[in-house]
This record gives structure tokens, C-alpha cells and sequence, in this order.
């Protein structure tokens, strides 16, 4: 008898007892993207240079913030659609609320100096290192 590794059914037909259940919250957010922020980060020297992507979001509702080594970058868009019929009645009314926000530990930044820009739904920063203050690497022995 050989041993063959058969796909599991994760779907709502499957006949097996409780495979619905067991994969219920795995399937229910699969549907949604864990991250919505696209990022590149890349590191030199001198400095670090961030793209993060946010498209649709209007740069007035984008903020970014540096405390304690952590870059947070914020975004939110809302959209109002509403349709209404020939006489002027609402048909249909729909609003959605867009929200991202993601951290990155990027330390020995000289804080004053972060540069920040905005076009096409790419932001793209650039964190200047503070050499002076260089983290310290020590060596801690093992009892």
C-alpha cells in the first residue's frame, strides 16, 4: 500500500464533520490582505531609504511619525458613493472607510533631519543615521 498525501478540503461542501469549522477563520480571512502597506526598505551608510505604497490615499490623510527608533507610517481613505434614480430618490448609499498603518524598528536616526515626499501613491522617506550614535554590540556570556 503506498502512501500518497491527499489535499484537504477546506470548502463548505465537504462532507467530513467539522473540516468547516476547523477552517472556518483561516478561510474567512484569507479574503483580506494581512498587509496593506507595500514597503521597500533600503539601508546604506548614510541612511535608509523607505517606499511605502498607498494608493488612493490623499497625502493630507498620511502621517508619519519617528519615537523611540520606531517609524509608524498612517493612512486613511473614505469614499462617499451615492446613486440616486430620476426623480432624485436615493437608490443606493455606500461608504467605506480604508485604514493601514505599519511599524518599523529603524534605529540611530538623526530625528530632525527625516526628509518625507509624496507622488503617485508612493511615499518615500529618507532617515539619515546618526553615526555617533551607533548601536553598541556586546558579547554576553553564557553561564
Amino acid at each position: 500500500m503506498t502512501h500518497e498525501i491527499v489535499p484537504r478540503r477546506s470548502d463548505s461542501y465537504s462532507m467530513i464533520p467539522f473540516d468547516f469549522f476547523e477552517d472556518f477563520g483561516r478561510s474567512f480571512f484569507d479574503g483580506f490582505p494581512s498587509n496593506l502597506i507595500k514597503t521597500d526598505i533600503h539601508e546604506n551608510d548614510n541612511e535608509f531609504l523607505v517606499e511605502a505604497e498607498l494608493p488612493g490615499i490623499p497625502k493630507e490623510n498620511i502621517q508619519v511619525t519617528y519615537e523611540n527608533g520606531v517609524l509608524t507610517i498612517t493612512g486613511q481613505h473614505q469614499t462617499d458613493h451615492a446613486t440616486e434614480d430620476e426623480k432624485g430618490r436615493l437608490v443606493r448609499s455606500e461608504r467605506s472607510l480604508t485604514s493601514v498603518r505599519r511599524q518599523y524598528l529603524l534605529e540611530n536616526v538623526k530625528e530632525d533631519e527625516i526628509k518625507a515626499s509624496y507622488a503617485e501613491g508612493i511615499l518615500k522617506l529618507t532617515l539619515p543615521k546618526d553615526q555617533g550614535k551607533q548601536a553598541s554590540k556586546k558579547l554576553i556570556p553564557i553561564e
